[in-house]
């Protein structure tokens, strides 16, 4: 199938999962410099979704607003678990965009991939790997976080659990080849989604 064609057939399968009162709610997840918003800014352009919420952001004004919040309290990684305030935090974006019924991407390092698996208001999504040199040489970027999350050794990765509706997806190479990937799941969990709707 073409890319054309696919991307097409997706946005019918989202009107059609819309008019059955659901939103689309997908999931990006993956460590710093994995290509989270990348990819969010590419799926924007091609499928029907309003808005993507990036928790980096979100972490930022909550650093603004609460300056004396400890980094391994609040960032994530305890027991290579996302903290309570992301958990709690995820779950709030999610009641809200799935109140309102508006399709979204949620894209983050803070994500539990293990508890959403469980959530029927999550469509589902990927989790990016990608190599620790290639990590590294993206993460030189002045505007990432990585060398705060990398020089603090009290600070630990989340582990993300691939499961039937959070798939790893290599963005080491062609980034095509991680947009394609990307889309034939979100085309695959629409499809079963549809058929269980029925």
């Amino acid at each position: 199938m073409s890319d054309r064609s696919l991307i097409k057939k997706i946005n019918l399968e989202i009107i059609e999962y819309n008019k059955k009162g659901k939103p689309v709610i997908f999931v990006i997840c993956g460590k710093n410099c994995s290509g989270k918003t990348v990819l969010s800014c590419s799926l924007l352009k091609k499928i029907d979704f309003y808005q993507s919420v990036n928790l980096g952001i979100i972490s930022k004004m909550i650093r603004f607003f609460k300056k004396d919040i400890l980094s391994e309290e609040f960032e994530n990684f305890n027991g290579n678990r996302a903290s309570n305030i992301f958990k709690n935090l995820v779950d709030f974006i999610i009641d809200c965009y799935a109140k309102t019924g508006v399709n979204i991407i949620i894209e983050g390092v803070q994500i539990d991939t293990e508890r959403l698996q469980k959530n029927e208001k999550v469509l589902g999504g990927v989790i990016l790997d990608i190599k620790p040199a290639l990590l590294e040489k993206r993460g030189e970027k002045p505007e990432t976080h990585f060398k705060r999350s990398t020089e603090n050794s009290r600070i630990k990765t989340v582990k993300y659990i691939p499961t039937s509706k959070f798939i790893l997806v290599d963005n080491n190479g062609r980034f095509k080849n991680t947009v394609d990937k990307t889309l034939y799941h979100l085309d695959y969990l629409l499809k079963e989604r549809l058929e269980k709707h029925e």
